[in-house]
């Protein structure tokens, strides 16, 4: 117990004025630039660290990945604005997610102009690719009987081949009362 009061006693009545000017004393020059020396260094190995961490992150190519690399360990770490300068701007899993949000975003649209086709009779909302409607149960789409081409409904004549549907229909009803 006695060990433990010694200690905070000597704590307390510590003279800490004398210990840093001791401490500054046995500073010199060439200490500080020891010790700037050791510090430039060390910030010059946490930047290549760091560039190899991000380069590897950013792209594929083994090629540009080295030349990164070589930059700023074979260069001071000024050579670091460099290396910012030339970097891809965005990271490998930013351009993936970019993509992925944009085929997400073409699909959604997508979809959205096929919900957007109309019934023209009974303005019920219907696939493009639907022959009737499900509503209303009109025909939607019929075929040229001459070209076999779909057409729109309400058209009297196709503008594939110019042909009068109205005209095939009474060919047809001709032909078949001859018959008789």
């Amino acid at each position: 117990m006695d060990k433990v009061n010694d200690f905070i006693y000597n704590f307390l009545n510590f003279d800490y004025i004398w210990f840093l000017s001791s401490i500054f004393s046995m500073l010199t020059f060439e200490t500080f630039l020891k010790f700037l020396i050791i510090y430039f260094f060390i910030v010059w190995i946490a930047i290549i660290i760091w560039v190899i961490k991000d380069i590897i992150n950013r792209t594929n190519s083994i090629l540009f990945q080295i030349f990164s690399i070589l930059t700023v360990l074979l260069w001071t770490p000024l050579w670091i604005v460099v290396y910012l300068l030339i970097r891809p701007s965005k990271t490998l899993f930013e351009q993936y997610y970019e993509e992925a949000s944009i085929e997400e975003d073409f699909d959604e649209n997508k979809e959205n102009k096929e919900d957007k086709y109309l019934c023209p009779f009974c303005q019920y909302q219907i696939q493009s690719d639907y022959k009737f409607c499900p509503n209303c149960r009109e025909c939607l789409k019929k075929v040229c009987n001459f070209c076999q081409k779909e057409l729109n409904p309400k058209w009297t004549i196709c503008p594939y081949c110019w042909k009068d549907m109205e005209e095939k229909i009474e060919k047809i009803l001709n032909d078949s009362s001859k018959k008789k």
